[in-house]
C-alpha cells in the first residue's frame, strides 16, 4: 500500500516524545484543512488548536511523492488540501485514505541509507557518510536536504536526542551521553536545553508524569 511507504506513524494532539522531530508532518485540523509542516530542530510551543490536531509523520523522502521537496516545506506549515471534517479518528482515516491514492516516486536510496546510518550513529561525520554512499559532501547535503528537509548533521543532532531520552532510566546520564555520541554529559545537557529549553532529566520527568496522567 502506498500509505505504508509514506507514513511512519500518527498521533492526535501530541507526539510520542516531548522532543523536536526531524521529519515532515501532515497535520489535519478540525475543519478538515491539511497542512504540511517542516522538520523541527527545536520544540514547537503554543496552544493546540481546538477539536483535536491529527498528525501523520512522513518517512524521510516521502514528501517528494506529494510533489514537494522537504526543504521547501516551511516550519510554520503550508496548505495541502482538505478532508471532510469529523472526529480526530475520522480525519486520520480520511487523510490516510488520501495518501493511499498517491503515486509513489522513487526514493533516493543513497539518502535512505544515510538516514539509517545516522540512526545507528547520530554523530557520524558527513564526510564518512558521503564516502559510504559514493557521493561528495556537497552532493549529499543537497540531496539529503531535498528529501529530508535538514542537513545530515542537523538531522543527526535531533536523532541522538531521541536516542538519549529513550535510554533514560537504563543507565547514568554520563553513560548515555557517551553511548549517543555527545562529547560529554555537559554537552548533552546543552544540546537538550537548546532544543527543548530543559535538561534531559527534567524533560524525562515531565514525560513520565504525562504518561502517568
Amino acid at each position: 500500500m502506498p500509505v505504508d511507504a509514506l507514513v511512519e506513524g500518527s498521533w492526535i494532539d501530541s507526539a510520542e516524545l516531548p522532543l523536536p522531530y526531524p521529519a515532515v508532518d501532515l497535520l489535519v485540523f478540525a475543519d478538515g484543512a491539511m497542512w504540511l509542516a517542516g522538520p523541527e530542530v527545536t520544540v514547537r510551543s503554543g496552544p493546540l488548536p481546538p477539536g483535536g490536531l491529527v498528525g501523520l509523520r512522513l518517512w524521510p523522502g516521502a514528501s517528494l511523492s506529494l510533489g514537494v521537496a522537504a526543504d521547501e516545506v516551511p516550519l510554520e506549515g503550508m496548505p495541502f488540501g482538505r478532508v471532510e471534517p469529523g472526529s480526530p479518528r475520522d480525519r486520520l482515516s480520511s487523510a490516510l485514505a488520501a495518501l493511499d491514492r498517491v503515486s509513489l516516486r522513487d526514493n533516493d536510496f543513497a539518502v535512505q541509507r544515510v538516514v539509517r546510518m545516522l540512526h545507528d550513529e547520530p554523530a557520524a561525520r558527513v564526510g564518512d557518510l558521503a564516502a559510504a554512499v559514493g557521493l561528495s559532501e556537497r552532493q549529499l547535503r543537497r540531496r539529503f536536504s531535498n528529501a529530508v528537509g535538514l542537513r545530515p548533521k542537523a538531522y543527526g543532532r535531533v536523532v541522538r536526542l531521541h536516542a538519549a531520552l529513550r535510554m533514560a532510566g537504563s543507565a547514568s546520564w554520563a553513560d548515555i551521553a557517551h553511548r549517543c555520541g555527545f562529547y560529554d554529559q555537559p554537552h548533552m545537557i546543552a544540546e537538550f536545553r537548546a532544543a527543548t529549553g530543559l535538561a534531559p532529566a527534567a524533560l524525562h520527568g515531565r514525560f513520565l508524569q504525562s504518561r502517568a496522567g
